[in-house]
Formats: structure tokens, C-alpha cells, sequence
């Protein structure tokens, strides 16, 4: 097929410009990376750009060897777990519910929409998980309050409705139970709509920190995200203290700043997501063209 001179300039234009987007995400995430491993010198000069200059692991080696930050990975990657099956399980389940006819339906629905615009505000929540449910400073409330998503019920729900009725029936007639028909042929068909609102779950699960900050006290519930906003904002980098202020001394000699450990805990928090999303990102794919593509 032959390009016209204006589809080649739209290319050539369209490509510059993703190219853009692309250089605003991958050089920051360079210089991040630059400022963890350099040599505390280059630092305080300001002169490290997106190369490294020197190379000094220290920091990772002392965070990663930290008990915070160990405890901090093991209750999100814990809490991402429970999170996201829950989070996945609740939706479907609710949505599975809306597709179906019931007395008070429309009023329930609307009660469930009215939450997406209008909430009780935060010192009614926090009233509600720490003085009402005796949550404060326990996992529960930690993932509980945010478990379930309105727009992610609606969006299953439309996904269930396009499924023909008449598979449905036609397994009940067979004496299936609405359990079995949610199982074993609602959840088959829609596959690839759970699996991309599971990866969106998943995300929110692992960057939390707000929950941690107004809901707990001890640093046994930390999250990754919390641990660097201390980090980042306190500079505290040690459970005991005695590395607040954010630099080691190695053999008599500050040998990191509070840029490297500040660097090094961003990478170390966002490198087990960055990982995974390509493994994910089929099923996110799969998951929009479901929903944009009508039979």
C-alpha cells in the first residue's frame, strides 16, 4: 500500500511524539537510578546525570538488609495478595448479583453509585474503622475499607449482561446453581476483564500508604509505600535510629548520602511492579478490546 505524503508526515510527527513520552519516563527513571549507585562527591556537586558517576551499591545493600523494609515487602506483597483476591472475588460477586433481577434492584444500584461521588468524609471513616470495628493497628484495616469498587461491579456487570441468557438457562435447566453458572461459565467468558481489573487492583494494593499512615502506629504494619515516604521525607532509613540521618559510615568514612538511600528505596519499591506488568500487560490488552468490541 502506497503512503501519501501527508500519512508520512503524521508518522513521522505521531512517532516524535512517542518517542517524547517515552524519554519523560525512561530518563527520569535513569537518573534515579544514576543518583542510587553514584559516589557521594558527584551527588553533592549536583554534576550526576542519567549516566553514573562512580559506582557505590551501598545504599541497596543497606536497605535491603534493613528489618523495615523487609517487613514493610512482606505485608505488601501479603496485603497485595489478599487485596486483589478479595477485591476480584467481592466485585464479581456483586456484579454477578446486579445482572440478575431482584426486588429493590434499581434502588440498590443507585445506592451503590451514590458512594462513587459521595463519601462520608475521613474523619467518619476513621471513626467508624478505629473506634466502631476495633480495626486500629490490625491488617483488616488496612485493605477492609477500600475493598469494594463500584466501577468495577459496573464494569463486570456489563460484561455479564452481554453474555447470551441463554447459555445461562440452558445450564440451569441442566440443575446448575447460580454458584456453578458464576464459576464455571460467567467467570471463563470474562476472563480477560477480571484479569485486567485484577492487575488495576493489584496496583492500588502496592502503592498504599495512606491507610498505614492514619489507621497505624507501629512499623510492624508498614507498607513499602510508607517506608519511602519516610524515606523520602524523614530520611529515616533504620528501625533503631541510628541511621536518621540518612548517610553510613563505613571504615571512619561517610561514604552515602541521603540522595542514595532516597534513590535506591524508589527503585527497590517500584522494580517488583515494573517487573511483572509485562507478564500483565496481554491481559490488560485483552481486557479493553473485550469491553470496546460489540458482537
Amino acid at each position: 500500500m502506497k503512503t501519501t505524503k501527508s500519512g508520512t508526515v503524521f508518522n513521522l510527527i505521531n512517532g516524535l511524539i512517542l518517542v517524547l513520552f517515552c524519554m519523560l519516563i525512561i530518563l527520569p527513571f535513569m537518573h534515579i537510578i544514576s543518583v542510587s549507585i553514584s559516589d557521594k562527591d558527584a551527588i553533592a556537586e549536583m554534576s550526576v546525570g542519567i549516566l553514573p558517576k562512580g559506582f557505590n551499591f551501598g545504599a541497596y545493600r543497606e536497605i535491603i538488609t534493613e528489618k523495615v523494609f523487609l517487613r514493610s515487602l512482606v505485608n505488601t506483597i501479603f496485603l497485595t495478595v489478599i487485596v486483589t483476591l478479595l477485591g476480584i472475588l467481592v466485585d464479581i460477586m456483586a456484579a454477578y448479583s446486579f445482572s440478575r433481577k431482584f426486588f429493590g434492584k434499581k434502588v440498590i444500584t443507585y445506592l451503590f453509585i451514590f458512594t462513587m461521588y459521595f463519601t462520608g468524609g475521613l474523619i467518619p471513616l476513621y471513626l467508624v474503622v478505629t473506634r466502631y470495628l476495633h480495626m486500629f493497628n490490625t491488617y483488616f484495616a488496612l485493605f477492609l475499607p477500600g475493598l469494594v469498587n463500584v466501577w468495577y461491579i459496573i464494569i463486570v456487570r456489563t460484561q455479564i449482561e452481554a453474555i447470551p441468557d441463554s447459555l445461562t438457562e440452558a445450564a440451569k435447566i441442566d440443575g446448575a446453581k447460580d454458584y456453578h453458572v458464576l464459576f464455571s461459565i460467567i467467570i471463563p467468558a470474562i476472563s480477560s476483564t477480571i484479569a485486567a481489573i485484577g492487575m488495576f487492583i493489584a496496583l492500588a494494593a502496592w502503592n498504599q500508604w495512606f491507610n498505614v499512615m492514619i489507621f497505624t502506629d507501629k512499623k510492624e504494619l508498614w507498607t513499602l509505600q510508607y517506608y519511602l515516604r519516610c524515606v523520602v521525607f524523614d530520611k529515616t532509613v533504620s528501625q533503631s535510629g541510628q541511621a536518621a540521618r540518612a548517610t553510613a559510615v563505613v571504615a571512619g568514612f561517610q561514604t552515602l548520602t541521603a540522595e542514595n538511600f532516597q534513590m535506591a528505596a524508589i527503585v527497590l519499591v517500584a522494580l517488583p511492579i515494573i517487573a511483572i506488568y509485562p507478564f500483565m500487560q496481554k491481559y490488560f490488552v485483552s481486557g479493553i478490546l473485550t469491553g470496546s468490541v460489540k458482537e
